[in-house]
C-alpha cells in the first residue's frame, strides 16, 4: 500500500537521530509534506528516491510491493470493466478478477489483497460472508473492502459496513468515484462508512 512515514519512523529504520531526518526535510534533501498539526510526513516514493540518490541502503520494510486489488463479481463483464479502469488509472497495480465468493476467500488467503471490490449478491457465498471472512482473517484483515450492489438499500449498506466494508456503491457504478475510493483506500487504509 502507498505508505507515508513520520520522521521518527524513518529515523528508526535508518538508525539515525530523528533530528537528522527533520534536518534533511528542512534542507530540501528529503521531500515531505506537513499535516495540519505541523508533523512532517514522507511518502514511500520520496523516501526511496532520497535513499537511492544518497547511496543509502533501502530497509526491507520500504521495498515497494505492488498494490493488490481483487475484484469479486459473479458478472465477468462488470469485473472486466472495473479491472480495465484500474489498469488505465494505475498500471502498476496488480489486479485479480474472481467470479465467486468461495474462490475469492481462497485466492485472498494466498494473494493478500490491499483492496477488495466486492459485489454483495453472488451465488454461493455472498458479499457479506466474503467481507466477514476477509476482515476476520489474520493476514487479510487490513484489506480495504469496497462493496457494490445492484440492489442498494439502507439495510444492505448498513449490513456491509457492519461487516467491515469502508463504503458501498450502487450499480451501475460511477467509475470515476470508484477509482477515487480505490485510491483513498490505498492511501489511508482507514475505514470510511458512506454510501454512493
Amino acid at each position: 500500500m502507498g505508505k507515508n512515514y513520520s520522521t521518527f519512523a524513518i529515523a528508526q529504520m535508518l538508525h539515525v537521530d530523528p533530528g537528522s531526518v527533520a534536518n534533511w526535510v528542512d534542507q530540501g534533501l528529503l521531500k515531505a509534506y506537513r499535516t495540519p498539526g505541523g508533523h512532517r510526513r514522507i511518502m514511500t516514493a520520496d523516501l526511496l528516491s532520497f535513499l537511492k540518490s544518497h547511496n543509502m541502503p533501502v530497509p526491507p520494510e520500504v521495498v515497494k510491493t505492488p498494490v493488490r486489488v481483487m475484484i469479486v463479481d459473479d458478472d465477468p463483464e462488470v469485473a472486466k470493466v472495473i479491472a480495465q479502469a484500474i489498469a488505465v488509472a494505475h498500471p502498476d497495480y496488480e489486479v485479480t478478477e474472481v467470479h465467486d465468493g468461495f474462490k475469492a476467500g481462497a485466492i485472498a488467503a494466498t494473494k493478500t489483497p490491499d483492496v477488495v471490490i466486492l459485489d454483495l449478491k453472488m451465488p454461493g457465498m455472498d458479499g457479506y460472508e466474503v467481507c466477514r471472512h476477509i476482515k476476520s482473517h489474520h493476514l487479510m484483515g487490513k484489506a480495504q473492502v469496497i462493496a457494490m450492489t445492484a440492489f442498494p438499500s439502507a439495510e444492505s449498506q448498513e449490513k456491509i459496513i457492519d461487516c467491515g466494508a469502508r463504503i458501498c456503491f450502487a450499480k451501475p457504478l460511477n467509475l470515476k468515484l470508484l477509482l477515487k475510493e480505490v485510491q483513498a483506500a490505498v492511501n489511508d487504509g482507514g475505514p470510511r462508512a458512506k454510501g454512493h
